[in-house]
C-alpha cells in the first residue's frame, strides 16, 4: 500500500528544491518531481495551496507557498527519515519559516 506524506511550508520553491537535493534527489525533466536512486521515495514540489488535499488546507494556520508530496509504495522507515530531515531543513532554511507535516492517507498531522 503506497504512503503519502506532505509537508506544507511558506518556504520558496528553491528552498524547497534545495532541501530535496541535499537529501540526495535529483531534478526529473518532469517539473517538480524529484527522484533518488538511493530510496523508493519521490518526491513532487507543488504550489502552497494547490488542491491536492482541501481538507487538510482548510486546517493550517497560516498560507503556505509550496507543498512537497512524498510517496511511497510501502510505508517505511525511510519514508519518515525523510519526512522529518526535510522538515527540519526547511524551519533551518530562513528564521520564521513556518512548517507542517501531515500523513495524507490518514488526513493526521503528524508535526507542526
Amino acid at each position: 500500500m503506497s504512503q503519502t506524506r506532505v509537508i506544507f511550508s511558506d518556504a520558496t520553491t528553491a528552498e524547497a528544491a534545495n532541501v530535496l537535493k541535499n537529501c540526495g534527489f535529483l531534478e526529473s525533466n518532469q517539473g517538480g518531481l524529484y527522484t533518488s536512486p538511493n530510496t523508493p521515495i519521490k518526491a513532487y514540489i507543488a504550489w502552497g495551496r494547490s488542491n491536492y488535499y482541501p481538507k487538510i488546507l482548510a486546517q493550517l494556520d497560516f498560507t503556505p507557498r509550496i507543498q512537497i508530496h512524498l510517496k511511497c509504495r510501502e510505508d517505511g522507515p525511510e519514508l519518515a527519515a525523510l519526512t522529518a530531515d526535510a522538515a527540519s531543513s526547511l524551519r533551518g532554511s530562513s528564521p520564521g519559516t513556518r512548517v507542517c507535516v501531515y500523513n495524507a492517507d490518514a488526513l493526521e498531522e503528524i508535526a507542526c
